[in-house]
């Protein structure tokens, strides 16, 4: 048997963004005036549409900047996923009666799903929580310690 090196936790903790608790960063002035969980919350409060006002307005907090990213780009996608699939329902009605039906229950599916994320992300920003989005938060993620490298 081998002997586990070593945990560093707060070394991993200050490359994560994360606290020993888990618990995200939230320190520190916002440019907005407004508590940095507040802000993080309303980033998610409009899908991509606050997420991009937040990108705009709030670009140097870390903790703000993460979720406003993910906001923008996981609802935005999101977004463009559910109304792609609505309006290839719509065309597929004329044309294909397998596909229309595959469509229409996939189209409604993407925004339930999409509505459960968005309340997790909600619940995990006021929490002080960096939750990444399956997908789309780490990739988030990773551009934003490149960011902070370079």
């Amino acid at each position: 048997m081998t002997a586990e090196p070593p945990h560093d936790a707060p070394a991993v903790a200050a490359a994560s963004g994360r606290g020993p608790s888990g618990l995200a960063d939230t320190s520190g002035p916002t440019s907005t005036g407004l508590d940095p969980r507040t802000a993080a919350v309303l980033a998610y409060l409009g899908w991509w549409l606050t997420g991009a006002l937040f990108l705009a307005f709030e670009p140097t907090h870390r903790f703000v900047g993460f979720h406003a990213r993910q906001a923008f780009v996981g609802f935005g996608l999101i977004s463009i996923v559910g109304v792609a699939l609505w309006l290839v329902s719509l065309v597929s009605m004329f044309v294909s009666p397998v596909l229309f039906r595959v469509t229409a229950v996939l189209a409604p599916a993407v925004w339930v799903c999409g509505l459960a994320v968005w309340v997790v992300c909600l619940l995990q920003a006021w929490r002080g929580r960096l939750w990444e989005i399956p997908v789309v938060g780490p990739w988030i993620a990773a551009r934003g310690r490149q960011g902070q490298a370079g």
